[in-house]
């Protein structure tokens, strides 16, 4: 809207009252008319000082140019800042050039607005911070002493144009201060000039816009006054400490473009327990300590200063930390104690934040102020420290000590990148060393107090691996050493470890022989129980001494063949002992010479007797001298306990718990994952990229506050879950603490039982594992979700919470691979047997089956048997209970012992089912109507392990499941399974089909 038309008012439909119109007109006129002023003033004063730069110019920066150019000896850093002064010098003159342009020859009125003062003050600010810092420079170097002394003789006659310049020069003042005088005084003197004008400007406008426009302005060229002045103060007082220090201490401080802020001899500061001309210096962009004969500079992000509380009113004392070293200094008062403290402070706040051109410190807007974070990043190479010396560090800093992220590289080649605290490694980090012909040892771990403590992942120069716990830089507690394949020997370990050598339980793959140790050990030796199995079949298990079984033990052969007795090494033979034949001929006597090697004996050779029957030596177990199952693997489990013991806090998780790298993972699985942790609760508000899904339920001195509690309704939802269906989520992450847990329990059960480690004789030993960790991870669970008082676990359902109801289902789909490969070895001569019986009954068609299994006619379903054309009733196969078959083929499709039981309650139930429909009534079967029926399906379900399946599920089903129903078809099923195997079915078949 043009501000020279009358509003209308739109209600009225009128201009509003000519009074109000005639005084905002007549505010403008007097805003108009001094600006007007104003800016006439601005000429006049523009055009005085555009004069005054022009003599200075002609007379006084020409002549310097040319004296400092003829001069060979001058410093090339003295004539560079003369250079750069000459220049800035000129590009001021330029703008004030443009300035009297603009203002003498103005296009229409003038507005506030249109003033350059207001319109562009940054560009005008640019070009005085540019000359200033020139000017700054060359008094700091010294320049206007140099040129005076070198070109003495031409101000000597030529004294009338200084005088000219500065009326007021005195006969003594050297002309080196009168150069200076000549570029400083009148140019800083307009700066203030302009301070004035914009002041007059802003008095009786209010009109926002403008106002705020001026204000901004007014607030530039303040600070830039302050500005000048400061610098100067500076510039002085910089050149003052060079000409006062020695050569060699102001070799070791004069940095081009540093800058004193303050000097101890300037504002008393005296150093405890130190000599009286001890002395501190205050730069720009560090600190300098001069101590007798030593001098050390410290940069400013690396200064911490604090006040500390005097013990009487007499000491005002300051401490000043800086890396490796601190320092306390007493003030003469309070007075000095509060400038130094905030002269300090200032200056590394503003060399921190990177702001040093203005204002140094003194108000105005803009300006940097207040306290320094304690934490900030910076730069140090340690030289006193014993482990750092001579490193380089980059990163957080808290008090003068490495503190939170940061990079440590020594010179050596040596460097750790990860989390310091207190000047200690502290975190994760990983530490990567050089070794011979340019390999890297590489630990990626948890470090504590400066040595690794907790879990870690170590890869070594020679491709060995590591990955378990660390205790003051050792191997200790559970771990996986495991060798390259290409490297001799080959060998993965797998165990306990003390002071970096294998200790406790421990399983040992030696690669390159093919044999697998599963026992105790003590300083690197096989020491205790132990079993050994080799590839070939052989194996023996005894007690072992520093690597040599001796005393009384046993060998078995892949061939059923035994031997009992006494060994004086590994495989050697001697005294008294028992071979057993797989025959069941025994030979018992005095033993020698190494097994392989032709034994020679002294014994009584027994033939065979009613007690003793053919094949018990393949059924014999191993472990029967190994530590209990619950002491195996205490390693994993105390890591734990110590987890739950410290809080369960989140990012102490990986230390206590180990960590995975599967960070690439199907996106849709991580929504899944993500949707199933947050209707438990789970705080997917503290998962990061980083670390990927780090979040679990929390445990009881993890549990968040009301207050903190970002999803009260997921909360209250956790608490209404089972503790199955709890600790099925927890399972399911890998990054759960309990899914950690499972992870581990997986890889000591692959290290111990698959490989080499898959053998028949071992199925004792592994049963036991599987039951004990089902019982050890639902006390685990227990303790970890025992959130609240809503959430007991050990509530009225309790008695239904047993490691076969929680545990043992989520724990064995995890093991059953290597587990039922050991059932199936085991069971592999029944199961061979059974199969011969299957395919014989598979040659029968389904009446003859019926007949021949002498099920009663009537439970015959008959009207099952749609024929054909041509077809007779005779021939038909796979017709008769199809969906009990159906249902009992399942019972391999899952590795759940309670699923595979449900299987064949429900076959049971489709039997009863079909039974039912045939005779159109409720019937109860009886074991002898069963056991026929069940014969039959199972001849026609085809499961080839079955033997394997019924034992895991016997071994591995609810105690509380004998004398009921499911003892009772699991038992019934066991006895189908062994009237298959017997000859008298297959030769019975036989006939039958044949007739």
């Amino acid at each position: 809207m043009d501000p020279r038309r009358p509003a209308v008012n739109p209600r009225l439909g009128r201009a509003p009252p000519t009074s109000g119109r005639l005084s905002s007109s007549a505010g403008r006129l007097q805003q108009t008319a001094r600006v007007s002023q104003e800016a006439a003033y601005l000429f006049k004063l523009e055009q005085i000082f555009r004069n005054a730069l022009s003599d200075r110019d002609t007379h006084i920066l020409k002549p310097l140019l040319t004296a400092d150019a003829g001069d060979n000896r001058a410093r090339p850093l003295l004539k560079a800042s003369l250079v750069e002064l000459g220049e800035s010098f000129q590009s001021l003159c330029k703008q004030t050039d443009e300035i009297c342009l603009t203002l003498g020859n103005p296009t229409g009125r003038l507005a506030i607005q249109d003033l350059y003062l207001i319109r562009q003050p940054e560009r005008l600010e640019e070009v005085y911070v540019r000359y200033f810092t020139a000017l700054s420079d060359y008094i700091v170097n010294g320049g206007f002493e140099h040129i005076a002394k070198q070109s003495s003789d031409h101000w000597k006659k030529n004294k009338k144009v200084l005088k000219g310049f500065l009326p007021d020069l005195a006969p003594k003042i050297p002309v080196s201060v009168s150069l200076q005088r000549l570029f400083q005084e009148a140019i800083h003197l307009h700066v203030q000039k302009y301070v004035e004008v914009i002041q007059k400007l802003s008095r009786g406008i209010e009109k926002v816009p403008q106002k705020e426009q001026i204000g901004k302005a007014l607030a530039r060229f303040t600070s830039l006054e302050r500005w000048v002045r400061q610098v100067l103060d500076v510039a002085a007082l910089t050149r003052k400490l060079w000409t006062s220090l020695n050569a060699k201490l102001t070799e070791q401080f004069r940095v081009p473009g540093r800058r004193l802020r303050e000097d101890s001899r300037n504002v008393p500061l005296t150093f405890v327990n130190g000599r009286h001309d001890d002395r501190l210096l205050l730069f720009d962009d560090c600190l300098g300590v001069i101590q007798g004969s030593d001098a050390n500079s410290y940069k400013l992000d690396t200064v911490w200063v604090e006040s500390l509380p005097g013990t009487n009113s007499e000491k005002h004392q300051l401490k000043i930390i800086v890396p490796e070293e601190d320092f306390v200094l007493n003030a003469q008062d309070l007075k000095h104690k509060t400038l130094w403290l905030w002269k300090l402070n200032q200056a590394v706040l503003q060399h921190v934040q990177g702001q040093l051109n203005f204002p140094l410190w003194g108000g105005g807007e803009g300006q940097v102020s207040g306290t320094p974070q304690t934490s900030r990043f910076a730069v140090h190479t340690f030289v006193a420290d014993s482990r750092f010396k001579g490193a380089l560090y980059e990163g957080d800093w808290s008090w003068g000590k490495p503190h939170g992220r940061g990079t440590m590289k020594w010179p050596d080649g040596r460097n750790y990148t990860g989390q310091f605290k207190e000047g200690q490694e502290n975190g994760f980090g990983v530490y990567v060393c050089p070794g011979p012909e340019e390999t890297f040892d590489c630990y990626k771990c948890h470090w504590e107090e400066g040595v690794m403590h907790g879990y870690g992942i170590c890869e070594y120069g020679n491709s060995t691996t590591y990955k378990g716990y660390f205790r003051d830089n050792r191997r200790h507690g559970f771990g996986i050493l495991c060798s390259s394949t290409s490297e001799k020997p080959a060998f993965k370990y797998t165990g306990h470890w003390e002071d970096d050598k294998k200790a406790g339980y421990g399983v040992f793959d030696d690669l390159d022989r093919g044999e697998r140790y599963i026992g105790t050990w003590t300083e690197n030796y096989k020491h205790g129980p132990g079993i050994v199995i080799t590839q070939s079949g052989l194996c023996y298990e005894g007690k072992f001494h520093y690597n040599k079984m001796v005393g009384s033990g046993k060998i078995l052969s892949e061939d059923d063949h035994v031997y009992e007795g006494e060994f004086s090494e590994e495989l050697v033979l001697t005294g008294k002992g028992k071979l057993s034949f797989p025959n069941g001929y025994v030979i018992e006597g005095l033993f020698s010479n190494k097994w392989g090697s032709g034994l020679r004996t002294n014994g009584v050779f027994s033939k065979l007797d009613e007690q003793t029957t053919p094949g018990v030596n393949s059924k014999l177990q191993l472990g029967s001298q190994i530590i209990a199952a619950e002491e195996r693997w205490r390693g994993i489990y105390q890591q734990f306990e110590d987890f739950l013991k410290s809080g369960c806090v989140e990012t102490s998780s990986e230390s206590f718990l180990g960590f995975h790298s599967e960070n690439s993972r199907d996106p849709r699985k991580n929504l899944k994952e993500r949707e199933s942790r947050e209707e438990v609760g789970w705080d997917t508000e503290s998962e990061t990229a980083a670390s990927g899904d780090q979040g679990y339920l929390y445990c009881d001195r993890q549990k968040p506050t009301e207050g903190e509690n970002k999803s009260p309704e997921g909360s209250s939802r956790r608490e209404e879950l089972s503790l199955r269906e709890q600790v099925r989520l927890a399972l399911e992450s890998a990054h759960h603490p309990l899914g950690k847990l499972l992870h581990m329990v997986t890889l000591t059960f692959q290290a111990s039982y698959s490989g080499i480690g898959t053998y028949k004789r071992l199925l004792s030993l592994a049963r036991q594992e599987v039951v004990t960790h089902a019982q050890t991870l639902l006390i685990l669970s227990r303790r970890f979700f025992s959130t609240s008082p809503q959430n007991d676990v050990t509530s009225q359902d309790s008695e239904e919470q047993t490691p076969f109801t929680v545990t043992l289902p989520l724990l064995l789909p995890h093991l059953y691979p290597d587990l039922f490969m050991m059932y199936m070895l085991y069971h592999e001569p029944g199961d061979a047997l059974y199969w011969k019986g299957i395919v014989h009954l598979g040659l029968l068609p389904d009446l003859k089956l019926l007949e021949f299994l002498e099920v009663q006619k009537h439970l015959w379903p008959l009207q099952d048997l749609h024929l054909t054309k041509n077809q007779r009733k005779s021939i038909v196969k796979d017709v008769c209970f199809e969906s009990a078959i159906e249902c009992l083929q399942k019972i391999s499709s899952t590795a759940d012992a309670q699923e595979k039981m449900d299987t064949i309650m429900k076959t049971y139930g489709e039997i009863e089912h079909t039974v039912t429909r045939v005779l159109r009534r409720e019937y109860n079967l009886p074991m002898d109507d069963l056991l026929p029926l069940l014969v039959y399906v199972v001849s026609r379900a085809r499961i080839q392990r079955l033997g394997a399946e019924l034992h895991l599920i016997r071994d591995m089903m609810d105690p509380t499941w004998e004398g009921g129903m499911n003892d009772f078809l699991l038992t019934a099923l066991e006895s189908c399974y062994q009237h298959i195997q017997k000859e008298e079915i297959r030769l019975g078949a036989c006939l039958n089909s044949v007739s």
